[in-house]
């Protein structure tokens, strides 16, 4: 979010020194736009208390505030904590025949976008681990214990 409102500012410095350029102007609406969803977010968690995880018996629950997602454990062989970039991931490691339909029922885009991340991660999808009150490793070892139950 800061990243955003230094970029914004950059632009908003260009515009008083004279620059006003399609680019600027983009640039603003952009990350302007992108820091105050990232605000909303963060408000959105703190004032409702919503948790970003939910662990069930049967899946695990991702409400990012963008859609809600659920990674059945049923469909899961293992999880395991991946670097991506300097943001720790917990990798799923789905089952082949899920793997297969999980590729096969995606959009042309979304087949490009879960070999793009195989590619970089070796998984199709990943949960973010940062940010958490719980450690990567530990959620991750939370979530196998759960594939063996």
């Amino acid at each position: 979010m800061a990243v955003c409102f230094v970029f914004v500012a950059m632009g908003i410095n260009m515009l008083l020194h004279g620059e006003h350029s399609f680019i600027v102007w983009t640039g603003i609406i952009f990350f302007g736009g992108g820091g105050l969803f990232l605000l909303f977010l963060i408000l959105r968690e703190r004032i409702s208390h919503k948790a970003y995880y939910i662990i069930t018996d049967e899946s695990v629950l991702m409400d990012s505030g963008m859609k809600k997602w659920e990674v059945r454990f049923a469909d899961v062989e293992e999880f395991y904590l991946i670097n991506v970039t300097s943001s720790k991931q917990i990798g799923i490691k789905y089952k082949k025949e899920v793997e297969f339909q999980k590729m096969s029922d995606a959009s042309s885009a979304g087949r490009t976008i879960r070999k793009l991340n195989e590619s970089i991660a070796g998984v199709q999808e990943s949960l973010p681990a940062d940010g958490l009150n719980i450690k990567p490793q530990e959620l991750c070892d939370l979530l196998n214990m759960r594939l063996t139950k």
